[in-house]
């Protein structure tokens, strides 16, 4: 473990993929609107690899109609890409041996309801910015090259730079 990175299973993951194993997996999550007065809109469980099953919720805040007892759905899509950013540069820093003894990660976007409200058709967010933070011994150019890294291979930040095609259905249970 290096920076509470398996180096070694990743090294592992990444010959497995040079060798010709797979480099995909399906991801299936699922989840339900709440219809009790007072409590989180939605929720979702997840699974976890050690940790077993982990539930999350998701409410509106109060003058967007929830309750505000839970975080809202952009604020879990806005770290769910923050988090995907800050693992793959400590990732890559762990691969690159690139010690770091703090990384710190701000996310902000300023958020346009508009679309929402069927008023416009303004982006609802029209740029996302992250903010790293990191306490280190490396040279500064080495630290601009991992951001740059982290950038390029972010399973998140791809997501967000390029369409991805959203398919919806509906049928009666």
């Amino acid at each position: 473990m290096f920076q509470n990175v398996d180096v070694d299973a990743l090294r592992s993951t990444i010959d497995q993929a040079s060798a010709g194993a797979s480099t995909r997996q399906s991801v299936v999550l699922e989840g339900d609107w709440n219809f009790r007065d007072g409590q989180p809109q939605f929720a979702a469980t997840l699974g976890t690899p050690r940790a077993g099953q982990v539930t999350l919720q998701a409410d509106f805040p109060p003058h967007m109609g929830g309750n505000g007892l839970a975080p809202s759905a952009v604020q879990y899509c806005m770290y769910g890409a923050m988090a995907c950013f800050a693992s793959t540069f400590a990732l890559v820093a762990a691969l690159e041996g690139i010690g770091l003894r703090s990384l710190h990660v701000r996310s902000t976007a300023d958020v346009n309801f508009a679309r929402f409200f069927g008023l416009g058709e303004a982006p609802v967010i029209e740029a996302l910015r992250w903010e790293v933070e990191v306490e280190s011994d490396a040279p500064q150019e080495a630290l601009d090259r991992l951001l740059q890294t982290a950038e390029e291979r972010c399973p998140a930040t791809w997501c967000l730079r390029n369409p991805v095609p959203v398919q919806a259905s509906v049928r009666r249970r």
